[in-house]
């Protein structure tokens, strides 16, 4: 995050965006720069891993509809006062289960908040959604990490 910046990131669980069955998706965020609370790190509700899913960002059903890509349900509402926040230093790295809700503050001090962000999905008896936003190039696949 920039220095001084009005930008919130939304309270969301990642598996919204990259859905698979079952859920196994892993979110690697790493800190470029030291996170604190005044310069937006990140924020958690324990224990919201194990609440499912609660809705979904995909590919409109509906191709008639000038829509590409849709909520399934409205947002959800969160307890602010349920977040925790978790201030790491530059290098940490913060694996995030695709379940669990989470999101940043903006940054309303005079020093930037850089991250660098990538999600890994398991692709052993997985399905990776067709209705996900993402999906890769027309006879392609995604980068595969290992095999297994």
């Amino acid at each position: 995050k920039n220095i001084v910046s009005i930008y919130n990131l939304v309270a969301h669980q990642d598996v919204s965006y990259l859905h698979t069955e079952p859920v196994k998706v892993v979110g690697f965020w790493i800190a470029l720069e030291d996170a604190t609370i005044e310069n937006g790190c990140l924020r958690f509700i324990k224990g919201s891993h194990k609440s499912g899913v609660h809705r979904r960002y995909m590919r409109n059903p509906d191709k008639s509809s000038d829509e590409l890509l849709i909520y399934d349900s409205p947002a959800p509402f969160y307890q602010k006062s349920a977040f925790i926040p978790v201030p790491v230093p530059k290098g940490a790295c913060v694996l995030i289960h695709g379940q669990v809700v989470h999101y940043s503050e903006a940054n309303r001090s005079d020093k930037s908040r850089h991250a660098y962000t990538f999600h890994v999905v398991e692709t052993k008896d997985t399905k990776y959604s067709e209705e996900n936003w993402l999906q890769p190039a027309e006879g392609k696949s995604f980068l595969h990490l290992y095999k297994n």
